[in-house]
């Protein structure tokens, strides 16, 4: 009688312990999304200038950067502090936009709502994990947790006072940190109008203006011109960007989750069948290249992005052009 009484009480334990985490469970995404949503809407919205590092493979390297928004447009320098003299100068028009040159600063590229939330949500699981200090300034955490083989997790801290993204740490399958952004220092909502945005290097130094044009987050973009197409690709990646074929003879196509960025180029050129195959990790930035002949012509096809090299590999392997027949 004792053991079945125990029996019941155990599993009237187990019955509460469900109902009282479920619960736990369903707060932490609803703080998930809040914070993920507010993130997404600061990087828009706000101006701060400060410095931040960038780890990967032992590697470290500081950057300041200064960021404003101004009647409707984004100004963005950014200056490498280590090595060589670097610097991007950028503008944009659409707060909204997504470009390849934003994926270190992965907060002013996400785009949270309802609809993508829920998108994500079929790949990722979010939670919150506590708070801690960033910067000197009190963050919320966020984890990114992948549901499958095909993309990384993310460790997110955003500042509780504003909102902004000060810390991201991309995470692989074993649960180890592969890169880490996180700002040392920074000034949020300063007065920066009257910060002009020319170069603060010489005539001499590497500067790269950008100005490019750029899609929404959610925007599908349109290759009807493209002959290629792959034949896999993991579950929720969809066509972010394209780059018709240009003078090199190289085509280009992007592709992204959400969260998680790829980008396929493809070159036509004769001079890519001297090209050695790639395949290699730098950080957490996996390239993959392979060559084929379709229709008696050579071509190499190379897949970079934050993602894991497994999954650049099938990727590779997938792209070929429509109604080609491929020889080995």
């Amino acid at each position: 009688m004792l053991v079945k009484w125990l029996k019941k009480l155990k599993l009237a334990a187990l019955i509460a312990a469900v109902f009282v985490h479920g619960s736990l469970i369903a707060q932490q995404m609803d703080s998930a999304y809040d914070l993920m949503a507010r993130m997404a809407k600061a990087s828009k919205e706000l101006s701060y200038r400060g410095l931040f590092t960038y780890e990967f493979r032992g590697n470290l390297t500081s950057v300041k950067v200064v960021h404003i928004v101004r009647d409707g447009q984004t100004y963005e320098r950014i200056v490498h502090m280590d090595g060589p003299a670097r610097e991007v100068v950028r503008r944009s028009d659409d707060m909204d936009c997504m470009r390849a040159s934003d994926m270190l600063l992965r907060g002013s590229v996400l785009k949270i709502n309802d609809n993508n939330y829920s998108h994500l949500q079929d790949f990722y699981n979010f939670y919150t994990s506590g708070d801690t200090r960033i910067a000197g300034r009190d963050v919320s955490v966020v984890n990114v947790i992948p549901k499958d083989k095909y993309r990384y997790g993310y460790i997110i801290a955003i500042d509780k006072e504003t909102g902004l993204m000060l810390q991201s740490v991309l995470i692989n399958g074993q649960g180890k940190p592969m890169e880490r952004f996180q700002f040392v220092d920074i000034s949020i909502g300063v007065d920066l109008n009257n910060v002009a945005f020319t170069s603060e290097l010489s005539t001499s130094d590497d500067i790269d203006v950008d100005q490019s044009d750029c899609l929404e987050a959610n925007q599908q973009a349109q290759v009807s011109s493209s002959e290629w197409v792959p034949k896999w690709l993991p579950p929720g990646f969809v066509l972010s960007s394209y780059q018709p074929t240009d003078e090199s003879g190289q085509e280009s196509l992007m592709y992204t989750d959400g969260l998680a960025v790829f980008s396929v180029f493809i070159d036509s050129a004769e001079k890519s069948g001297d090209l050695p195959p790639v395949d290699a990790n730098l950080g957490a930035t996996v390239a993959v290249l392979t060559k084929g002949v379709f229709n008696n012509q050579r071509y190499a096809i190379c897949v970079v992005g934050e993602i894991p090299r497994s999954t650049a590999r099938e990727i590779a392997k997938a792209i070929s052009p429509l109604n080609a027949s491929s020889t080995p």
